[in-house]
């Protein structure tokens, strides 16, 4: 992939829709550490995903979001099935110094030919983006804006995204699951997005 500098995870069961039905890209803002390597999505996801590794504390962030996806708490097994099932991307293509860091204006702006190379070529259905800092760096070609969904009082950014050929791909902002996220809660969005 010309433009990537960090190729997506891609669980072996996306393609189908795996256990959603749908196929569902998760979108992170950025990895950090000193050494670019293109497999850094992949191999992060290789060792969450290893029921053998030491847990770490950034692994909450992805246990509390698959946990969403499913409203219950999940076993080693429930992840493998779930993230086979999803495609999981950083947007940003350029490492961060560490977590908490945001980018700047012209790499967000930078990363968004590779954001939609990797939208073309798995044309994903549901685009679930964590964070709304990075929802408001998104780009804005080919986008349409709905009308805030209101989940619980709460109002739910969304819109979708028009490829090339025409799919339309459903977005939808929720918070990082890094912080302040409660997976019973963003289950009930997701689900009425789903």
């Amino acid at each position: 992939m010309y433009n990537l500098t960090f190729l997506p995870f891609v669980g072996k069961d996306y393609k189908n829709g795996g256990m959603f039905g749908k196929r569902i890209m998760v979108l992170g803002d950025s990895h950090y550490g000193s050494v670019p390597d293109a497999n850094i999505t992949r191999d992060v996801m290789a060792q969450y995903l290893d029921a053998d590794c030491e847990r770490e504390g950034w692994m909450n962030t992805f246990l509390k979001f698959e946990r969403s996806l499913v409203n219950r708490e999940t076993t080693a097994s429930d992840s493998q099935r779930i993230w086979q099932s999803l495609l999981f991307y950083n947007y940003l293509q350029v490492l961060l110094d560490g977590p908490r860091e945001a980018g700047t204006d012209q790499e967000y702006r930078d990363s968004a030919a590779a954001f939609f190379q990797v939208m073309e070529q798995y044309q994903p259905d549901l685009l679930i983006v964590w964070g709304k800092r990075l929802w408001q760096k998104l780009p804005y070609d080919s986008w349409t804006e709905c009308d805030g969904v209101s989940v619980e009082g709460y109002v739910i950014d969304n819109g979708f995204y028009t490829l090339r050929n025409g799919h339309r791909v459903r977005a939808l902002c929720v918070y990082h699951p890094s912080v302040g996220y409660s997976w019973d809660y963003w289950h009930r969005v997701i689900r009425k997005f789903m």
